[in-house]
């Protein structure tokens, strides 16, 4: 399609906030290039979106030495969905706001929690986890992650789908965060209607109907945009464009806590770019010495297996750029009339090829250096839990972003397509809407360390004090309390009626007898003894 010049406003915005973040892409092209080289060669390297994608693929893959960075994001991506995305867990739950009472909070937590439920049925029941699979490896591992989450037609099922880092480009806003985003796809013409949706499609003008239809196996490029809206205070509120091509054909605002369908999150953002700064990035540097250092390990078994050789002629090459393995190099008379060697390689060192301080390095970049025995003895419990834990602490302090801009967006644009389904109802505190914070109950290292407090205050007083302890701690509440800070819903307590005829019961057998037996009084009646 030929592009027209921009001729509004709005028209004109889109494009220029597209032009901004297309530089700050520009400036990353050659490590987003590598990093795909060494984790995914056979993958689009052309990750800019100002041109379609190549028809053909790259076949540099065979320069590549080593696959070690195939099996560190695709275990990278496995770590970080266990631990904050696990399929078979809540992994987020909402709790009270920063403008609500505890007492407030107390009398909707049932409704929340109720809520909280079957938002995570509805993830399950989308197609959530098979794109998030698709999406982080290694996208992850390189830093910025792009997801789309929207029903796949009005009223239908909630689909998400990866966004690759070539159709991706984000910039940040004001507050530092990322503002704006965009999708930009050269899609085959015949898919543009299914691409805008019917009512979309509706808006384009007739002339460029009409080019798309003639012309089906050529493509187009589509734009979707959005950015935020400062200046509506009244909730959060996105500009949405759609461009075909350079021409806008729809605009729209909305508004609400999880409204935009566009989700990027990155793993280790710093305040002076846009794009992430993941593992695959940090390490790039070991992830070189070590393809270096099996290539040179190959070469000199090469060099080893078949040496360069030498026959007699007239002539002798010029060998100026080094010998090659397995070449035979004409040699002048009087050097022997026999096939000789011409290079002798020096021994074999397996030391100089040796990287496993640097693979270990790396697994411990990439959060996948588990605990492994070192020597005869194997590891305790406790120093197995120790590395454990530790592992732990050092994911979670990238991941405290991640989890912000990730899981808690993914969790909160679900709750809002349940919202406008009708499936589940805003939550209102005295007839007005309130915003729940989500919170991540995997990184609760705090709230274990607090139940573990209290169990040993708890056993401290019963030894301590023991007719105190019996008679002032309330164990029906306290037990209560405890499983609901362990998040533990597979107890069931017994009602309040039998739990009351089994402290009778309780009552009689702490007395002199057990029940039906007769009392010294009665024995004495009937004339028989007590036994001494």
């Amino acid at each position: 399609m030929a592009d027209e010049s921009p001729t509004t406003a709005l028209e004109r915005e889109g494009l220029e906030r597209l032009a901004a973040a297309r530089v700050w892409k520009s400036l990353w092209d050659l490590d987003l290039r590598e990093a795909y080289f060494f984790a995914t060669p056979q993958r689009q390297r052309n990750v800019l979106s100002t041109s379609p994608p190549p028809q053909q693929r790259l076949l540099d893959a065979a320069e590549l030495n080593t696959d070690l960075a195939f099996e560190l994001c695709g275990d990278f991506a496995t770590e970080v969905i266990n631990t904050y995305m696990p399929e078979a867990t809540a992994w987020c739950e909402r709790g009270k706001g920063m403008f609500i009472s505890q007492e407030q909070f107390d009398e909707i937590a049932t409704d929340v929690k109720a809520q909280d439920k079957s938002i995570f049925a509805a993830m399950k029941a989308s197609n959530l986890y098979p794109e998030l699979s698709k999406a982080f490896d290694p996208d992850l591992a390189i830093g910025t992650v792009g997801m789309w989450i929207d029903p796949s037609r009005p009223g239908g099922p909630v689909s998400c789908m990866a966004v690759p880092i070539r159709e991706l480009e984000i910039n940040l806003g004001p507050d530092g965060e990322i503002d704006d985003r965009f999708v930009i796809r050269y899609t085959r013409n015949c898919y543009v209607q299914k691409l805008l949706g019917d009512d979309i499609w509706a808006k384009v003008d007739a002339e460029s109907k009409k080019k798309i239809a003639e012309k089906p196996a050529e493509r187009t490029e589509i734009k979707w945009a959005f950015w935020r809206l400062w200046s509506d205070h009244s909730d959060e509120a996105w500009q949405h464009t759609v461009y075909l091509g350079k021409k806008l054909v729809h605009d729209v605002v909305i508004k609400g806590e999880g409204c935009c369908p566009l989700i990027v999150f990155r793993w280790n953002p710093n305040p002076d770019w846009p794009w992430g700064h993941g593992p695959l990035m940090q390490y790039m540097p070991s992830l070189r010495q070590v393809d270096e250092l099996e290539l040179m390990r190959i070469e000199h078994a090469e060099m080893a297996i078949k040496p360069p050789i030498g026959y007699p002629d007239d002539s002798f090459t010029e060998i100026e750029q080094g010998l090659e393995p397995g070449m035979a190099y004409p040699m002048r008379r009087g050097s022997g009339q026999d096939v000789v060697k011409i290079y002798e390689p020096p021994p074999s060192n397996p030391a100089d090829y040796q990287y496993e301080e640097k693979e270990k390095r790396l697994r411990r970049g990439f959060f996948v250096d588990f605990p492994e025995q070192t020597g005869d003895t194997p590891p305790t419990l406790g120093q197995w839990l120790d590395e454990m834990a530790r592992a732990q602490r050092r994911i979670g302090r990238p991941g405290l972003p991640f989890w912000r801009e990730g899981p808690a967006k993914i969790f909160l644009r679900f709750k809002y397509l349940l919202e406008r389904s009708g499936s589940i109802k805003p939550i209102t505190v005295d007839g007005k809407a309130v915003a729940l914070m989500p919170y991540n109950p995997t990184q609760r290292a705090a709230e274990q360390q607090e139940i573990a407090t209290t169990v040993q205050g708890l056993q401290l007083a019963a030894q301590l004090w023991p007719e105190e302890y019996k008679l002032i701690i309330d164990g029906k509440a306290t037990m209560k309390a405890l499983f609901d800070k362990m998040r533990v819903e597979l107890i069931k307590y017994r009602d309040e009626k039998k739990v009351d005829g089994v402290l009778k019961q309780m009552a009689q057998l702490i007395g002199s007898t057990a029940p039906g037996a007769q009392r010294p009084a009665q024995l004495a009646a009937s004339g028989q003894a007590p036994a001494a």
